[in-house]
């Protein structure tokens, strides 16, 4: 038994290839199963208004449009049947309607479908980050920060890749903030750092580590990168030395 999916791809394809009365049983399939296809009801609308069934064709416009009023297909079909039959201010008035455009609802969205957008748009960005396209992954991190400014993980994310992108500046920014808001939030500390030593910062590096370090003692990643920095100091100094023996 075909799926809705597949009902709707097969109602398509016979319609493009104007197939009509094979669209119209795979249509009508779906419409038993479900009745909310505002692309369904358009289609089987032209369908019925080349068949010569005009109220009914009239109908299904109108029921596409009650599940979409943006459908601007829908009205521009609506529109030319009723200018057919004659129904001229109807069909001026939805030309009007679809001039003017259609202002959005302000809609709240629920706190919990929320966080599931936000944790959509940061999985995205996150696929964006590792195949290198950090531009596309800072646009989904800022998606979904728009949706919950608060989370603190995902700021931390467009961080990095803004960092990862060579716009430092913005990257200490945003873990600022987050360091900010959270002081004990131990990612965007130990980020934040990263970030400075990639400006050439490293004291200032040094202590942002030495600080997760003193709030998470057990923080390998604080720890392993003052390591670097410690290793990276006796180099120098050993360098220094050997250079002062050679002038000496």
């Amino acid at each position: 038994m075909e799926t809705i999916k597949q009902l709707v791809a097969l109602g398509k394809q016979c319609f493009d290839n104007k197939q009509y009365e094979k669209a119209e049983h795979y249509l009508k399939k779906v419409l038993s199963l479900n009745d909310r296809y505002a692309d369904v009801m358009n289609m089987l609308g032209v369908i019925h208004h080349i068949e010569g069934k005009f109220n009914s064709a009239i109908d299904l416009f109108k029921k596409a449009l009650k599940i979409n009023p943006r459908y601007t297909e829908a009205i521009l079909n609506l529109a030319v049947l009723l200018n057919d039959l004659g129904q001229y201010q109807a069909a001026k008035k939805l030309y009007s309607h679809l001039k003017q455009g259609h202002k959005e609802p302000h809609r709240q969205i629920e706190p919990v479908l929320r966080g599931k957008l936000s944790n959509l748009h940061s999985d995205i960005g996150d696929i964006y980050r590792s195949i290198g396209l950090y531009t596309h992954s800072i646009e989904e991190y800022q998606k979904a920060l728009n949706l919950n400014p608060s989370y603190r993980d995902i700021r931390t994310k467009l961080g990095q890749a803004y960092r990862e992108n060579g716009q430092l500046t913005h990257s200490i920014k945003e873990l600022k903030e987050v360091v900010k808001s959270d002081g004990r939030y131990a990612p965007a500390r130990v980020q934040l750092g990263v970030t400075l030593y990639s400006q050439g910062k490293i004291s200032e590096a040094k202590k942002e580590w030495k600080t997760v370090i003193e709030k998470d003692p057990d923080n390998e990643y604080a720890k392993m990168y003052l390591r670097l920095c410690e290793a990276q100091a006796i180099t120098e100094k050993r360098g220094t030395g050997r250079n002062r023996k050679v002038k000496g």
